[in-house]
């Protein structure tokens, strides 16, 4: 049962003053019948609801510092508890331990975490961003379901992401059996490019070594754009982000003489593209698959055949997010958000 508040006791105070029972006072301050007794007792005992001094050793800090600590983390967030209890002294020159900081930060709130991971986004950046959310904001889904939103990730045969767990005992971190090993380096790895729309998907395309404004019209627009628009009205923009192949003059020569719409789109925003989620997804997939591809010619039919097992719901609920993620944006003024 949870601690009465000193307001919630001054108020059991009044109700026993007007004859009520304690299960009567219980029921109603969601507590126990037993916590309004001893209240009752510690009443005509001392005539106060307040808790009686307890024996133990007294604080190291006072409410000045503990305020002050609480406004240091509250200025710098990457600030450790080890710096502030090694910056200053209790009451008294008393000692500072970094526990003692971290259970004052913790009584406001404020617990230790892994940082977000965001790109780096300059004034210029979140400014563009901002206008681009602004401008589209109130897009319908209809006009989301037009655009073909496309991009290229790249997959590792090895690697750990930080998502695998063992169960071990004391002991066991080195044993064999609770080792995963990885190769550094990743053991090789494959790209892809593929494209999502509301009702539609690309094929996945495999691209070998690095890819140029000319590879990419030759192997992936020339023969995956182009035919998709042709074959699908509905569909009437084409998304890329503003890598350099994407954004070269030649790229952009082809695409205005092929007559497809190119959405424009403000840099270092992947958390705007709903296909970033689905690179995620479909490599947690293929992580999942038993046996583990063992080679890159295994690793990239795993690829195509997850790719083409996605169901289109959940395509399609990741472009619906488009309308809030815009709002997400502009509401922190063109910064990270948490798509």
């Amino acid at each position: 049962m949870p601690r009465l508040r000193n307001n919630q006791r001054h108020e059991a105070k009044g109700m026993l003053a007007a004859g009520l029972s304690a299960r009567q006072i219980a029921r109603q301050m969601g507590c126990s019948p037993s916590t309004v007794t001893r209240l009752a007792q510690r009443i005509a005992l001392t005539g106060s609801v307040d808790d009686r001094p307890r024996p133990g050793r007294t604080r190291v800090t006072s409410p000045n510092q503990d305020r002050l600590i609480q406004l240091r983390h509250l200025r710098d967030r990457f600030l450790t508890a080890a710096q502030t209890a090694q910056s200053l002294q209790g009451v008294v020159g008393r000692r500072l331990s970094a526990s003692t900081v971290r259970r004052r930060l913790r009584s406001i709130g404020l617990h230790s975490r892994r940082p977000f991971r965001g790109n780096i986004l300059t004034a210029i950046r979140r400014h563009n961003r901002l206008q681009w959310t602004q401008r589209r904001q109130r897009w319908s889904q209809r006009q989301w379901a037009e655009v073909l939103f496309t991009d290229e990730s790249r997959f590792h045969l090895s690697g750990n992401d930080g998502r695998i767990r063992v169960w071990r005992r004391r002991g066991e971190r080195y044993a064999d059996c609770c080792v995963r090993e990885t190769d550094r380096w990743g053991a090789g790895s494959v790209m892809v490019w593929g494209g999502i729309s509301f009702r539609h998907r690309t094929s996945l395309i495999v691209i070998d070594g690095t890819l140029t404004a000319q590879r990419y019209i030759n192997e992936v627009l020339r023969p995956a754009v182009v035919p998709f628009f042709a074959a699908h009205r509905d569909v009437t923009q084409f998304q890329q982000d503003n890598a350099r192949p994407h954004s070269a003059r030649l790229t952009a020569a082809f695409l205005r003489q092929q007559r497809i719409d190119t959405l424009p789109w403000p840099a270092f925003s992947p958390d705007l593209s709903p296909i970033e989620h689905l690179w995620d997804q479909l490599g947690k997939a293929v992580r999942q698959r038993h046996p583990q591809p063992q080679t890159l010619r295994q690793l990239e039919a795993a690829l195509q055949a997850e790719w083409r097992n996605i169901p289109q719901r959940r395509i399609q609920r990741l472009i619906r997010s488009m309308p809030r993620r815009c709002r997400a944006c502009v509401a922190t003024g063109g910064g990270h958000i948490r798509y």
